[in-house]
């Protein structure tokens, strides 16, 4: 397997819907401390759906090509529908990942599922994030 996937080059090259949106109804951060990779997602969410979505991410390739992935597959589904990504489904969204990449879709699956948790509780993170 090469490096990277089309999919992952794709997204790392042109990533889709980078930026914070300036007034989300929720706010998720996760950071991985062992390799520093951190993704933050905003969103509005709209009788439940995911009618806007915005990624900050900092780290390697492959971990913002996850963010700007996860958004294209978030936008316009049920906010509870993240709640069933899985590894398995965050690899396969980024066209699959070697060995040393995989934690990545670890990362995506987190942050997604802290979406919703934060969703559905009201909460909102304060990302540490220090790069776009």
């Amino acid at each position: 397997m090469a490096r990277y996937s089309p999919t992952v080059v794709d997204h790392f090259t042109n990533p889709r819907n980078a930026g914070e949106l300036e007034d989300p109804d929720v706010r998720a951060f996760i950071g991985n401390p062992v390799c520093g990779d951190q993704i933050m997602l905003t969103a509005t969410v709209t009788d439940g759906t995911i009618t806007e979505i915005r990624f900050r991410a900092h780290g390697c390739a492959a971990s913002l090509a996850t963010a700007s992935v996860l958004t294209e597959a978030a936008q316009g589904l049920p906010i509870t529908d993240l709640e069933q990504w899985d590894d398995a489904y965050v690899t396969s969204l980024l066209g699959g990942l070697g060995p040393d990449q995989r934690h990545v879709a670890t990362l995506g699956r987190q942050v997604a599922h802290r979406l919703v948790r934060n969703h559905r509780e009201g909460v909102d993170d304060e990302a540490p994030l220090v790069c776009s």
